[in-house]
């Protein structure tokens, strides 16, 4: 494990802890968080498209909406303004227009992001739509070796739900090839799959992924 995994922030220590909760849960390795002015976590989600349907307990489950950082945002126990202006949503994969909606009209003034989506991410909604951009939205990315960990870990978990290398979903992840031929083979190792079934920790899988 790199020098960089071993000091992460806690909150991208949550977000990926999250992320692999996920694909120990058999869905899509996504995590996410709220952390506050001084960085601390104050609330945290899961993808939990493949768990048994819920909306209970301050989560969505089975259900079309049970993205991450959906997750992350109903886990908070509220917005005040003007302090939730300070927090930021940290997110292992770049937001969708789902989720960067549900940020711009939570009230929270900052996200950053690990893994790029240039299928589905919509970052640009918080920066370019004349609405939103007015909420004057931070967005920053995660540092280069969480990048790399979250887009290996979720390119495993599309490979394992079916995508082809070769299909147009994976064919837009071309500026990242050494990191799909990466997740391609490990995928065809299953390696993660092995850590799944026992139920590994974070830091085991970290040091296959990194």
């Amino acid at each position: 494990m790199s020098e960089v995994l071993e000091t992460l922030s806690p909150g991208w220590h949550t977000a990926l802890a999250e992320a692999w909760e996920a694909y120990l849960h058999g869905s899509y390795p996504i995590g996410a968080c709220v952390v506050d002015a001084d960085g601390q976590v104050i609330a945290r989600g899961r993808n939990r498209l493949e768990e048994p349907r819920s909306v209970e307990g301050g989560f969505i489950a089975g259900h079309d909406l049970a993205h991450a950082e959906i997750n992350a945002l109903l886990n908070l126990a509220a917005t005040p303004r003007l302090e939730c202006y300070g927090w930021t949503v940290l997110t292992t994969v770049e937001p969708c227009p789902q989720c960067a909606g549900a940020i711009a009209m939570s009230g929270i003034r900052g996200m950053a992001y690990a893994a790029p989506d240039p299928w589905a991410g919509c970052t640009r909604l918080l920066t370019d739509d004349p609405y939103v951009s007015g909420k004057q939205i931070r967005v920053g990315r995660a540092p280069e070796e969480v990048q790399r960990v979250a887009l290996r870990l979720v390119m495993v978990g599309f490979m394992e739900d079916g995508h082809d290398r070769l299909g147009p979903f994976l064919k837009t992840f071309a500026e990242y090839e050494a990191d799909v031929e990466f997740a391609a083979n490990l995928q065809a190792s299953g390696a993660l799959v092995a850590l799944r079934e026992r139920g590994a920790s974070l830091e085991e899988a970290l040091t296959v992924l990194a």
